[in-house]
């Protein structure tokens, strides 16, 4: 792996993580994916840079606007104008996380989103206040809401590797109700390599930077997020890339 010669730069599309329609559930290192969420955040970018809808809901609190500034600017695109395509719902219970996803579809509908994207899907129904059946029956329930609204905008569902036994039961319910499954994990402890495997455990390698952020930007997540987390910036894409349908 170490030898893989580095190609021309470029960026995440669409094509390399999620179909056009469909689930796909990615998981990766940190808390619920809190590593691999500049990934979904490049798809994002990158549909809304084409003047296109992305909806975000964040189950996990930790959406931090500022950190679309750089893959706007990458793309040349403007950022008011970006960020004005982007609808933000966070879900401080579980209940309000349940009714956020229950309205995507209608929403999204009249937005004619490309994509939606759930951060820390899994994060509230570990909640000890949750009684099991009534957590279990709340995840069925959004994740065929989910697959309604996959029928016409991609999904992107993120999570993190099982905390305890509860969690990797509850990934299961997921994994059923996933059209595709891609597992992240760093190559090394450097955390600048990146391999995405499939199911089919096909993978991609991705060899990243670390974002660079102005004196704004960093006022801004300052006082936007509490949650900080490394940004990275995509070097290259090293083949075979993922087979999508």
């Amino acid at each position: 792996m170490t030898d893989i010669a580095i190609r021309k730069e470029t960026s995440i599309t669409p094509e390399h993580l999620i179909m056009k329609k469909g689930i796909t559930w990615l998981e990766g290192p940190g808390y619920f994916g809190k590593e691999i969420g500049f990934l979904a955040q490049e798809t994002a970018a990158m549909l809304l840079s084409e003047s296109q809808t992305v909806h975000w809901i964040d189950g996990a609190h930790r959406f931090n606007p500022s950190t679309f500034f750089e893959p706007l600017r990458n793309r040349n695109s403007g950022l008011e104008e970006g960020l004005r395509r982007l609808y933000i719902g966070r879900g401080f219970t579980l209940h309000q996380l349940h009714a956020l996803i229950l309205r995507a579809h209608q929403e999204t509908v009249i937005t004619k989103a490309s994509l939606v994207v759930v951060d820390g899907l899994l994060a509230m129904f570990l909640d000890e206040q949750i009684r099991r059946y009534e957590g279990r029956a709340i995840l069925r329930h959004c994740l065929h809401s989910l697959q309604k609204l996959s029928k016409h905008c991609a999904v992107i569902i993120l999570d993190g590797h099982a905390r305890s036994r509860l969690h990797q039961q509850l990934k299961h319910t997921v994994k059923i109700h996933a059209d595709q499954y891609l597992q992240a994990s760093w190559q090394s402890a450097r955390k600048k390599i990146l391999i995405l495997r499939s199911a089919t455990d096909s993978k991609t390698v991705l060899r990243l930077l670390p974002d660079t952020k102005d004196e704004s930007q960093l006022r801004l997540e300052a006082f936007t997020s509490t949650d900080q987390v490394a940004q990275h910036r995509l070097l290259s894409i090293d083949s075979p890339p993922i087979q999508m349908e």
